[in-house]
């Protein structure tokens, strides 16, 4: 009887050591925890993953290759040589008619014209007196001629100019060469219908 109880006992302690480890190792495996050692690894995995798939993606067959090459030349040809529209030059008007006091050269220095040209557009000559109102016909290209004719400007400026019994905006002008009417009216701010009097002073730009 006690070699029986011997037995029992000790199968009752076998019993409480293998539920033991058992419930031990079940613990240890399922608080577990990845270390940065096994997330590094993952990552590099995925990494090396992309740039395979990028790898493969990409043209293997020369001739797939310069298409698609040429097709990348040719967006960044399309920005490169998209270049501005030229200006015109806007202040030259196409023709004009002569105001009281203006004179062919007057207009040609004003607009920085060669004034043979001007004539000849114009079917007019040297010897040439066109009245008021006629209409010069305004090259589109040229420049005055320095050299034969001197500067534009006939006074010096900028200046101040007291205005003169029966002069205009445009014998003004005229006076200084190479300045236009609307330019002295914006200096001195000044409406476009302004008409000067004898005594105003008026900036010469």
């Amino acid at each position: 009887m006690k070699k029986i109880l011997n037995a029992l006992s000790l199968a009752s302690i076998l019993l409480l050591m293998i539920s033991s480890g058992c419930q031990m190792r079940a613990s240890q495996v399922s608080s577990a925890k990845a270390t940065p050692t096994v997330l590094a690894l993952f990552d590099t995995r995925q990494q090396q993953a992309a740039a395979a798939l990028e790898v493969a993606a990409m043209p293997t067959d020369p001739a797939q290759k310069a298409v698609a090459k040429a097709v990348s030349s040719s967006s960044d040809d399309e920005e490169d040589d998209e270049e501005p529209a030229p200006t015109p030059d806007l202040h030259r008007p196409e023709t004009y008619s002569l105001k009281k006091g203006e004179w062919p050269f007057c207009i040609a220095r004003r607009y920085n014209l060669n004034p043979i040209d001007l004539l000849n557009a114009s079917g007019l000559s040297l010897e040439s007196k066109p009245d008021v109102g006629f209409e010069l016909k305004i090259p589109q290209s040229g420049e005055w001629p320095e050299s034969r004719f001197g500067h534009r400007y006939i006074r010096v400026h900028p200046v101040m100019h007291q205005v003169a019994e029966g002069e205009t905006m445009y014998t003004i002008a005229c006076q200084y060469g190479d300045v236009d009417p609307g330019d002295i009216l914006e200096a001195n701010e000044l409406p476009e219908d302004f008409k000067p009097y004898a005594g105003k002073m008026l900036r010469i730009p």
